[in-house]
This record gives C-alpha cells, structure tokens and sequence, in this order.
C-alpha cells in the first residue's frame, strides 16, 4: 500500500513547513537532512589534519556532496565536526569508528554598580599582578569594543599564552579585549545580525563588563543607579566568542567557540546560555565544559531562567560550575500619583521625568480597537494592536497583566501602569512611562477611573530603596533537583543576578522594544545570564592568586565559602541557591578543597552506564570502565551531598570524599554536624589532621534516615579555628527524573501554600472561538488568572487550547473556580482530574477525560465482572471517599483469603466440579491476571504514575472509576465452564448488579444451549446488559462469538500509541521490531546466533526444530549470555530456558500488537529478519543490542486489530456481529501480583500494572461506557443503551480495516455522544422472544425460558430484519437480485419537539428507500416507526451503506451491510 503522507496537526504543519523552506532555500528537495553535531572526542593525536579526516570520513557516505554538506569541523582542542545528514546517513556516521555521539544542532537560550560592593569585594580589595594575566572567554552575543569598560589604558599586551585571533570585520580589539570570533554554522543571519564579534544585542557586552569590565566612573542608567562600573577583576583580559544571534545559539556554534577558546589560552570560560538538560555526551555545553576541564578551564555556566518551578535548572554536568540569580540590597520602586492625591508604589525602573505634569488615565478595557475587531476582553490586557490609539494618545493606561509596554507605546500612551499578581521582586526597564502594582492596589486605581469624571494620574522617575531581605534567590532563578543525575546537587551557588548595572550595546534599544529609540551605554538587566559572570570574576580573582588550582578547587573554594540563604526568603533552600551566596573574600582561603580532575569524572560517568569506547574517545586515553574504576555518584569528590531518596522507606547512604590542604601546613579540623531529628549523619573520622600544605586526607560521611515527600537539609562543617569549610547536605525524595516532575510538583505546592493543595483540582475553562488577532491565547490565560491566583498563575496553568478554540486548564479551588467562572468572556468551566502526565492512554483516545461530567448515580452502578477474579490490594481498588454499597446490593463477599471494601463489594469463585489446578486459588483471588486487568479498564479508581516498567507512564484509571465492583471468578487454569458461567450469571443477576462484563467466549452454538447467550438474555430480562468479547480469532471471516442480539458483542481496536523495540547490530544496522520490552542494557552488546545452528542435538532435535526455537529444542551451552534469531513468533520462553540473553524473532505475521517477553526481544519481518540473519552468517563475531522499547505514536489509529474475530453471524446471518469496536490493544492497568509479567513461567518478575491485548480489553471499555449511560438514564433498558452506543459510533477507515463492518460493526465507540444519542431503537423480552420464534424455537422450550404464557403463534413469530436492532444486516446470494424490508421503530430521547430527516448513503450497487423520510417528534419518549427497503444485486463481497436520522443536533447512524458469501 503506498504511503501517504499529508500535514494535519501543527506538528505536523511545522515539519511541512520546514521541507517547504529547505526547498526554496537550496533549490532541491533537501528536505530530509539536517544539521547534526558528529562528537568524536579528545583531539587526534600526530599530524592528523581534523578536517581531511572529517571529510574523508564524510566521502564513503555522501562520495563528491561530502565537502559540500560539511558545514564545520572542530580541530583545535577537541575532535568533531557539523554536518547536514539525513537520518538514513546519520546512522551511519553514529556507527563510524571514533564516533561518540550524533546529536541534532539544537539551540539555546540567553539566559538573562552596587553588586560587587554589596557581595563585600570593594574597589580597594587585594589583588595580584597575575589578574592582568588572567583571560576570560565570554561566549555571548559578541561585545561593544568601544564601551569604556573595555578601554586598554595602563594594560601591557596579552601574556605569552595567548593564541587567538580577532575577526576586524566592523571590530577593533586591544589589550584589553584581546580576541574575538563569531561562530554561525548554518550561514543563517537575521536582518539586524552583524556579521563580526560586535553585539547588537547588549547582553554579551554586559556579561563580559560584569565580570572584567574597568572601572568607570559615574556611570547611571539615566541617573538611576549612579555610582562606578566595574567588573570584579578590572585588569583581566577578555575573549570574545560570539555565539547567539537573532534566533538564539546553536549547538554547533558553542561547540566551536569551546574548541577555539580552550586552544586559544582562555583561564576560564563564562556562559549565560543554556538549554534542557541532556545525556553528558550529547549535551553541546556539557561536552565542551568537559573539554575546558581537561584542559584545566573552568567553564561558569548560568543555572536558567524558568523559576520558581522545580527541576529546572539547567547546565547541569558536575565539572561545571552552575550558578542561580538572587537579589542585592537595592530596588526601584516607582511611584504612581491619582489625580486624588492618592500615591501607589510600584515596581518599575522608570528613567522618565515627567515635572509633575497630570495625564488623563484611562482603563484598556474601555479603549478597545474596534477597527480591528478587538474587544474589551482583549484590550484591558492591552495586548500589541488591541488598543484604539485616537482614544489612547497622551494619556496613561491601566492594564490588567504585566508585558513590555509595547503596545501602550504604539498607541501613542503617556505611560502605562499595569496590574497583576505576578511577582514583584525584579524591576524591568520599559519603552514609557511604566509601574507595575498588585491587584489590591489596582483595583483602587481602576475604581478611581470609573468613578471620576476626568481621572488624572502622573508616573514618577524611580526611587533606589533598600531592600532589607537581600539576597534571595529571584523568583525567575531555575530550581534543582538536577535532571540528569538526581543525587548531584545543582545549581551549585547562587550570585547577584538582579537589576546588575554594567555596559550594552549602542545598537540596542534600551527596553528592548524595537520602536524605543533610546540608547544608553549602561543599562540594568536581570537574569541568572547577570549572576554567571559575578561567579566568573571570582573564580578568576581565585586563579590570580592560586593558578596551579585546578576548576574543581576553585569550584570547592567557591562553594565551602559560600553562605546558606534565609529560608523564610529561600523556602527551598539549597534547591535554590545550592551551597549558598557566593563570599569572593573568603573563597581566596578556603582552608581545604574538594579537588577532581579527569580521571575522577571518567570514573563517574562509568558509573553513569557510559562504555569504553566511547569515553575513551573522550579522554584520548587508554581509561577503562573496569568494576574498579567504576565509580559510584556519591563518590564523586564534590563539595556537596545530595541523595534521592524513596518516600516513607529507609535509607542509608555513604559518601566518600576526601579534602586537600590549601590553609595552614599544621592543622587540625572537627567536624560539626547540623542536621534535623529526622536524619541521622555521621562523619568517619571526626578529626582531620594535617601535617603539610596539598595533603590529603579521606572521610567517610554516613546519612541514615526516612523522610516523606519533602526536601531535608543539613550541613557539614570542618573547622580549624581559621577556616570554616561548609558542605550543604540535602535529602530529596525523588528517584528518578520522570519521577521528578510528579514528586516536586506537590513539594512545591506543598512550601509554597503551606499544606497539600488537596482542596484543589483542574478545571478546563471554556472561552469559545480563538481570539482575533496576533494575540497570545498563553499571555491572555496567565493574565486571567493572575487576577485571581497571582504569582501561582503559571504554575497552575496547566496547558492552553490555542490552535482551534480558546480556553485552558487550570488547578482550581472552588472557590476560584467560581471566581473563574464569573469573569468576561468565559463560556464554561467544568471539572477535569487528568495531572500533568498522559493517561494510560484509551480512555483519553476514546476522547473519554478524567474531567468528564458525572453524575453521583455513578457510585450506585455495579458492575459484575465474570472472569478469573481479581487482586482487591491494588491500588485500583482502594475504596477512599466511597460510603457503603448501595442498598439494592444483595450480593456476598467470600473471604477466604480475600477482603471486599466499598469499591469490590461482593466476592464469589465457582468450580462446579471441585477440579482444580496446582496454581489455582480456591478464593475469589485473581492468581491469572486477567479479571484484575479487564476489571480495573471497566471501574478502576485513578492511579497516577502509573506504567509497565516506566512504558506507558500515565494515571491508570477505569471509564467509571466511582463505579462498584462485584467479582464472579469463573475462569482456571484450564479455562472457562459453562455451569461456572451460568452459575455466575445466576448471582449476578439476583445480587443487584446492573451490568455484566465478561472476556470470555467460544465457539457460538444455538442460542438455548450456549451458556452465555442463555445467562445474558435472563440478565437483560432483568434490565442488566451484558457485555460481551468477541474473540481473538481473526483476521479469518465468520469468526465473531457471543453473538445473541441482546448482548453487545465488542472487537478490539487500536489506540494511538503504540511500542517499538531497535535492534542494533554490531556494524551499527538499526531496525525497528514490535515488542514490548522493558530491559533496559545500557548499550551493551551481545553476540548473535542464529537458532537453526545450535539444536540440542542431545535432547535429538535439529536445526530444523530449533530454527523455529522451540522450547528445549536449543542447545543451553552455545546459546547461553547470546542473542538468538528465531524463525518463528513465539513467547520466548525457549530462548529464556536456554539462557539466552535475548531473541530476536522473524516472519510474516502482523505486527499491530506487540506483546511483552520475559527477556529482552523484537519481532521483525521477513525483509530484515533476512538481513539480520545474512549478517550473522557473513560477520566473525556478530553482535547485537536490543534497546528498550519506545512509544511512538500511530496516526493510522484506530482501526482493528487482526486478531479480533470478525463477522458474519455464523447463528443468524443477518444480524450484525460485532456490534462495535473500542480500544483492546497494548491496554495498561492492574494485574495480579502471581502472574509472571509475561506468562512465562520461568519469568519471575512481577508487576501491578501490564499491558494486554484482545477483544478481553476492548469488552470492559465498552462495559464502562455502558455504565456511563446508565449513570445518566438509569431507567434505560439495556437495547436502549446498547442502541445508544452503537447509533454513535464512528465508521473507521476502509483502508486500515478493509472488511469494514463484518469488523467493527456500527463503529469505534464514542463515549461521550452515547450519553446523547437523540433517538434509540428499543427492544425487550416480547421482541426477543417474537425473533426466537421465527428463529424456530418452540413455544415449550420458550415458555421455559420466559417463565411465562408465551406462544410462538403466527402473529407473534417475528422476522429477523424486523427485529429492532440500530444495525441492518442481510445475506444474499451472489448475482441473484434482492428485496428485502425491514420494519424499525425508534424512541425520542433527544428533544421533545423535533424532527428527523433521512440521509442515505449507499453505492451504486444498492437502492435503499426509507419510508417515511421526516419523523416529526411531539414529546420524549414518543416513539415513531420506519420501513427501509434495499435492492440490488451483489457478486462474492460485502457492500457497506449507511442511513442516518438527524435533527440538526442529533446524528443517529445505523450501519447497513449486505454480503455475498
């Protein structure tokens, strides 16, 4: 089938756009390469040229395009190259020899004089000669050479060591900037990029004025700030390496700039960029700070400006140092004066002087931009073009969010005082007149408006106040944990980042609007890209007077001297600010250090899962990841102790370190513990005595306790009298990065409310259409919801609705929600319990939401699963919040080993003939698995991070998850029997359940003696539906089961998501199988061997036996600690029992399922099943690796799956089986913990959540959906219901499930519009009964089952097509003409007064009629009948048409089929 390939979602829309692009860009359908960074490691030793190799490397790939495509190499002090590849040649590079890592060219972000005074590091402070010495590259956006912080007077020229160049494009250097690149790979310059080191942005020029900026005098932003400018090392030497531009900077850029700097001779590296935290060795700033390291350069890396949430920070590698922004002693406040006399100060760095002249002040919401179809709703947020600017010119507005001032600018305002919740505790430049209040005191302001006849008001030039908190971390400074590796505390210490006045760029506008024509050669900024260079400086002070020290001893001095922060500032104490506020006086003498070098970091990332090859190429050395110089991350010989730890559980960690002397040659230390009672430190020995300068000497520091979901700090002191050496201890409670964002989630609203922020959930606010113009639908939301919620605005919003409609999710109160819910322009606001992470997956693809309306009738609904019994102790069964069942519950609870709650209120087993197996359990206990998986789909509680060994990660939750559970085991090891069956059904029904959910079937007999037709119809004479399986024996035809017309018979579907499992051969081959496999090996490789050449020759089977692996046909020896090829699918317990370390599986059978193995596996097909089994045969020592499997999405979803059993009706032929389809494929939710994870015996991992597949799993989707009804029409009779999920249902595409109904029936099931479904075709006992009879069933046989006067006479014998199914079935014979009617009635649910046309839509082939068209309703309930008559003439197939009914509200839609065979 050929593909197809189109663009349909905004993913989508983007990568089309970008082919688009590359088109017109190259003028030739490029659009499958990009530009990827090749890391090869330490620099080739000899007289090897970096780049012939780069290309010669290049031609076996891409032959005569090879210079062409590449773009860069790097050859100075590391080993790489940048090159565009298409993902075909990039796997190929990745396999190369001496290649590390490929990774694409990513960009980062920036990361954006009282400061130095205020750190305590004055003018006059103590310095060396050596600082003129010292060399700082700054990797930024270039600089402004002639600032006077670059002036050279009184520098000699660079020292000796100096190796750089300086780019005079436009650019000048001196003896004080004495170098300077620019670094742009992809040749892709913006409209206002200058081509040199020269900045037009400002912020390289104020980073490189902060940390070696001379000294000037006087200097002011506007008279703001007034006082001398300095950097913290005046006389050191700068190099420049301009990497950011218009759109950010690119990976391949910073790579380079590390290469040249580090050859150059740079002291030490500062770097206010960053990006999400990856992998070490695929991490651009990671790689070169790695680098720079080796080369004995530290690299000061800004931590990240996405606070206050937590595990943000970004730079996180344990060579670097990571630096948070935290505030000085000085703010701008800017007061605001009403005509009234009433003065407000706000936050703002305001550097107009008005001279006391009043303005008109006006609120945005009443200067709407009519002209351009603006409204009040988006003017009063004044967002860009949303305001009238006739209305606006000359006069100050009131906003109702925090922005830039931009679009208060163009409409011509005299100022602009903007209200909101948002912090206030960094100040910004604006392009006017500007304050920024609270809500409180803006809401005076906009009473005042509204309530005077010509309200006044006049914006004051700011005040410098002093603030007494000072420091603290700034709201804006990214938090750890750190991502990467949870028990490596980051950021390491935090530095003045807040409204730092240094130098800028001529060609910037000061505000940063573009239409503010001011510039100055000073300006404030904020940002941790402002704390990273003050950290830079003092580093550099520190190797002016020890330059011998290695980066981690500065690093270790930087940190030790550091003082911790006020937690009533700081609430998350060391999260924020690492060891503290940085102490640049102390950091001089430290007394001890931490050192680390090369050999240290190499051994950690051993211990990381890094293998030999590749760090080898790293290092350039011959380092090996031996048991022995692997070493453990709380080994690492850091200044600072962190530990996630496992909440509620116990741990007992021990960190080894070891401390050089760099104080007093005779010196002894003790140590001194702080630490809260929930921790138990010790420190071995206690005393450390020293002898000489540079010894060193070992501890041991052991941490015992047990915390709960919350962060514990404590700390480690050495002193000798002199130095106090401090060390930060932290204990977090998470245990790894995906759990992270979970666990920090409640610890922060845990310290920033105060207590667990149960009394709140999310909520989906409903806005209608998307707003009109340029306006961000994000900005609009926060805005809102600073109103309300303030600074929590952001970090409650949980997504925005932008593309197609407006509206948003947030965690609310409800009281807030109330609050919400009364503001302009909001529709609706309705409940949604979904967290941060994706569901399990089919509900939400069923478009069936945690939020979805309920009603309390829910928890009144029980359902009665018949299956293999069920697991109560899973989670998915906890009964919290549930009262007692209710009081139409007659059932039992049988507790031999078993407990039923609130939630499982009854229990039952039945084994009618007392024959039970070695495994079985005589209890109503699921020892299987299977009863707890199809219960918890059907009526499981919510369950959050849940997963199948971190596949499928998500809240595992049931479609009714308030609904109860009454449990009928049924099923044994050896199967299902009927007398357990109907005995089930028996207790059910009397017990007072109110529907039956059961995934079990067989081959279909006569109704009356077929054990679940004859249970399902006396459930459904009780009002109970039963639903139904319909089997895994397809795709074969005529093979649906339980298929009597008063059950609803359900096919399995897929979902979106699906599992896919990479092979790797050892010559680099990647294929991708269908699995799902849950190993994770860490990259190592195997040998693997083809099953056909190892039989167990002992046990007489041969190749022709083993190829096809079969269990015990494999010889252990030669197959055992190997991958092995098996011609055949199977369950891989042969492989297993053989010892081997994996299989990997080849033929031609479908790959829509994938299934779990109990060890590492992949299914392929045939074509690479081929060239995995050719490369076995024709390599020395094949080897391979089998990855972890990854979820991928599937756009071809749903369509059926092919082993879900299809129609036709093999009892009666015209009547539709199945009835409908839901999701049944890789289905995650509760199992038994005593069933092996993959069925396999010999597997001995258990779970309490998996993932399976069969029509088992699609039936209590269906079950629930079921229930939902009920809950809502809960005098429904069960064909009533089961019209309503079927007359809804969606057709799916003929493509993916070409046998169209005979496989899914009337459709997908869609949940929500079955609550809805307009009209219903009803059927009960009399109608069934009419249709057995004309079926042939006596009037004894039927009066036995009716238990009443039933007679099969002529007037009470029904024809099937008569028989009021929403589904319209006939069999025909092959080009023989047909014409058949049938005769329906339908009942109005929908509206009282309405009317329903008809629509047909049929081939050629069929001629369908209705009569009447127009059913013109009164009043609900009414019911009104139809005939439909279809014609035609049909070779050997099937012709699908359908008919629908629709009221301009109500679609109800019923399937007709005809078929030939």
């Amino acid at each position: 089938m050929a593909a197809r390939i189109f663009c349909i979602s905004w993913l989508l829309y983007i990568i089309c756009i970008s082919s688009a692009m590359l088109s017109s860009v190259n003028g030739a359908l490029d659009d499958d390469r990009k530009a990827y960074i090749v890391y090869m490691g330490d620099r080739p030793k000899g007289d090897i040229s970096p780049s012939s190799l780069h290309v010669s490397m290049l031609k076996e790939i891409l032959g005569s395009e090879a210079s062409t495509s590449l773009l860069y190499s790097y050859k100075r002090s590391f080993n790489g190259f940048v090159v565009k590849l298409t993902e075909e040649e990039k796997q190929k590079v990745a396999a190369m020899d001496g290649v590390v890592s490929v990774f694409p060219n990513e960009k980062k972000q920036l990361h954006t004089t009282r400061s130095w005074d205020f750190m305590g590091f004055p003018q006059q402070v103590n310095r060396t000669t050596l600082e003129s010495d010292i060399i700082i590259g700054v990797l930024d956006t270039g600089i402004w050479p002639e600032s006077d912080s670059f002036k050279d007077e009184g520098f000699g020229p660079p020292p000796s060591k100096w190796k750089g160049a300086c780019q005079t494009t436009n650019f000048t250097c001196n003896n004080k900037i004495v170098g300077a690149r620019h670094y742009r790979s992809d040749g892709l310059f913006g409209i206002d990029d200058l081509q040199s080191p020269r900045d037009s942005n400002g912020h390289g020029t104020h980073t490189a004025s902060t940390a070696a900026g001379g000294l000037v005098s006087t200097t002011s932003l506007m008279g703001l700030g007034l006082g001398t400018a300095r950097g913290g090392v005046p006389s050191a030497r700068i190099a420049v390496y301009k990497i950011c531009w218009y759109d950010g900077c690119h990976d391949a850029d910073i790579l380079a700039a590390f290469d040249d700097a580090i050859a150059d001779g740079v002291d030490l590296i500062s770097l206010s960029v960053g990006g999400s935290p990856k992998d070490y060795l695929r991490d651009s700033i990671a790689i070169g700070s790695f680098h720079a390291m080796k080369h004995g350069i530290l690299t000061s890396a800004s931590g990240g400006n996405d606070g206050p949430e937590l595990s943000t920070v970004s730079n996180v590698s344990p060579w670097a140092l990571t630096v948070a922004a935290s505030t000085t002693d000085r703010k701008f406040m800017t007061k605001l004066q009403l005509g009234n006399n009433m003065v407000f100060e706000g936050v703002s760095i305001n550097t107009f002087a008005k001279k006391n002249a009043m303005y008109p002040i006006i609120y945005g919401g009443a200067v709407p931009n009519t002209t351009a179809n603006y409204t009040k709703l988006e003017s009063r947020y004044c967002f860009r073009n949303s305001l009238d600017s006739d209305l606006v010119k000359g006069k100050i507005i009131l906003c109702d969010r925090f922005g830039n001032g931009a679009s208060a600018l163009v409409a011509g305002a005299a100022g602009t005082v903007m209200r909101d919740r948002g912090n206030k505790d960094v100040a910004y430049v604006f392009p006017l007149p500007a304050t920024y209040l609270g809500v409180e005191d803006g809401a005076t302001v906009f009473n005042y408006i509204n309530s005077t006849g010509n309200p006044s008001a006049i914006i004051y030039k700011s005040n410098e106040v002093k603030d007494t908190l000072a420091p603290y971390v700034a709201t804006f400074s990214s938090r750890g944990p750190n991502t990467i590796t949870n028990d490596i505390l980051k950021p390491d210490l935090t530095a003045p980042g807040v409204e730092i006045l240094a130098a800028t760029s001529l060609l910037s506008p000061l505000s940063g609007v573009k239409e503010d024509s001011r510039r100055v050669p000073y300006t404030m900024k904020s940002g941790t890209s402002m704390a990273c260079p003050h950290a830079t400086a003092v580093a550099a002070y520190i190797k002016s007077f020890h330059p011998s020290w290695s980066p981690a001893a500065i690093k270790s001095a930087l940190m030790t001297t550091a003082f911790p922060l006020n937690d009533l500032t700081s609430p998350e104490a060391e999260l924020e600010y690492g060891a503290g506020h940085i102490n640049p006086l102390k950091a001089v003498n430290p007394g001890l250090v931490y050192d680390a070098g090369v050999v240290d970091y190499i051994k950690f990332l051993c211990g990381q899962g890094y293998n030999t090859t590749d760090l080898r190429l790293v290092t350039g050395d011959s380092s090996t990841c031996t048991k022995a110089f692997t070493g453990l991350v709380w080994d690492l010989n850091l200044p600072s102790f962190a530990l996630s730890a496992v909440p509620l559980q116990p741990f007992n960690r021990k960190f080894t370190r070891t401390v050089t002397n760099v104080g007093s040659p005779m010196s002894t230390y003790r140590v001194t513990i702080k630490a809260p009672d929930t921790l138990k430190i010790s420190v071995e020995p206690a005393v450390l005595a020293f002898t000489s300068l540079g010894q060193k000497l070992p501890f041991v520091v052991k941490v015992q306790g047990l915390i709960g979901r919350t962060r514990v700090s404590a700390s480690m002191v050495w002193d000798d009298g002199v130095h106090t050496v401090r060390s930060p201890i932290v204990v977090i409670f998470c245990i790894s990065w995906l759990l992270y964002i979970i666990c920090i989630s409640s610890a922060m609203l845990s310290s920033v409310n105060g207590a667990l922020d149960d009394d709140r959930k999310a909520y989906i606010v409903y806005m209608g259409d998307r707003p009109k113009g340029d306006i961000s639908p994000s900005s609009l939301h926060v805005s809102m919801l600073k109103e309300i919620l303030g600074s929590e605005a952001s970090t409650s919003l949980l997504y925005s609705y932008k593309r197609s409609f407006n509206g948003f999710v947030v965690k609310l109160t409800e009281e807030e929600k109330q609050k919400v819910a009364a503001m302009d322009g909001v529709v609706s606001v309705f409940p949604n319990e979904k967290k941060q992470l994706h569901t399990t997956r089919s509900w939400d693809f069923m478009g069936f939401p945690q939020q979805v309306n309920r009603t309390t009738l829910e928890s009144d609904i029980i359902i009665g699963v018949l299956d293999t019994g069920i697991w109560p102790e899973s989670d998915s069964f906890k009964d919290e919040g549930f009262g007692p069942p209710p009081s139409k519950w007659k059932g039992a609870c049988q507790t031999t080993n078993f407990t039923c709650n609130n939630k499982i209120v009854g229990a039952r087993h039945y084994r009618s003939d007392g024959l039970f197996g070695i495994d079985d359990l005589q209890s109503p206990r699921d020892s299987n698995g299977h009863g707890t998986h199809t219960a918890s789909t059907a009526a499981g509680g919510l369950v959050s991070t849940t997963s199948l060994m971190g596949l499928g990660l998500g809240t595992a939750r049931g479609g009714v998850p308030s609904a109860r559970i009454a449990v009928y085991k049924i099923c044994w090891y050896d199967g299902c029997h009927d007398a357990d069956i109907l005995a089930a059904f028996d207790d059910a029904i009397a017990d007072g359940v109110d529907l039956i959910s059961l995934s079990v079937g067989g081959s279909p007999k006569d109704y009356l003696r077929d054990s679940i037709a004859i249970g399902s119809f006396h459930a459904m004479k009780h009002g109970i539906l039963t639903s139904a399986s319909g089997g895994n024996d397809g795709p074969e035809l005529s093979t649906v089961s339980n298929v009597s017309p008063w059950a609803l018979t359900v096919a399995a579907s897929t979902t979106d998501r699906k599992f896919m499992t990479k092979l790797q051969l050892g010559n680099n081959m990647v294929f991708e199988g269908v699995s799902i496999n849950t190993f994770a090996k860490k990259n190592a490789m195997y040998p693997i061997i083809y099953g056909g050449a190892v039989p167990n020759t002992t046990a007489n089977y041969t190749k022709l036996e083993s190829r096809y692996c079969f269990r015990n046909s494999l010889d252990s020896d030669l197959v055992k600690g190997k991958i092995i090829l098996c011609d055949r699918f199977g369950n891989g317990a042969s492989a297993l029992v053989a010892g081997a370390a994996g299989t990997v599986m080849r033929d031609r059978g479908n790959k829509d399922v994938a299934y779990v193995f109990p060890l590492p596996a992949t299914y392929l097909g045939v074509e690479d099943g081929a060239t995995v089994f050719n490369y076995i045969n024709s390599t020395g020592n094949p080897s391979a690796i089998i990855y972890k499997s990854n979820e991928v999405k599937d756009t071809l979803a749903p369509y059926v799956a092919t082993f879900s059993s299809r129609g036709p009706n093999t009892i009666t032929n015209d009547i539709l089986k199945p009835d409908l389809t839901a999701p049944g494929v890789e289905i995650l939710a509760a199992t038994s913990l005593l069933s092996p994870l993959s069925g396999v015996k010999e597997d001995s991992r258990r779970v309490p959540y998996t993932m399976k597949s069969g029509t088992s799993m699609a039936c209590p989707h269906a079950t629930a959906v079921a229930a939902y009804i009920k809950s809502f029409h809960p005098s429904w009779s069960p064909a009533a219901i089961k019209s309503a999920l079927m007359t809804t249902a969606f057709p799916l595409n003929d493509l993916t499930s070409p046998e169209a109904e005979l496989e899914y029936g009337a459709g997908h099931i869609n949940p929500l519009k079955a609550m809805n479904p307009g009209l219903v075709y009803d059927a009960g006992v009399v109608d069934y009964i009419k249709f057995l009879c004309g079926q042939g069933y006596n009037t004894t046989d039927l009066r036995l089952v009716t238990g009443d006067s039933s007679t099969c006479t002529k007037a009470f014998t029904g024809l099937v097509w008569d028989l009021n199914l929403p589904s319209f079935a006939l069999s025909a014979v092959p080009l023989q003409p047909f014409n058949r009617k049938f005769t329906r009635t339908v009942t109005n649910v929908g509206s009282p007064m309405s009317t329903y046309r008809v629509t047909i839509k049929a081939p050629d082939t069929l001629k369908i009629s209705v009569e009447p068209a127009v059913l013109a309703f009164t009043s609900l309930g009414q019911k009104l009948p139809f005939v439909v008559k279809v014609q035609g003439l049909i070779g050997r197939t099937r012709v699908s048409a359908s008919m629908v009914w629709d009221d301009g509200v109500h679609t109800v839609r019923s399937p007709i089929v005809v078929y030939g065979f």
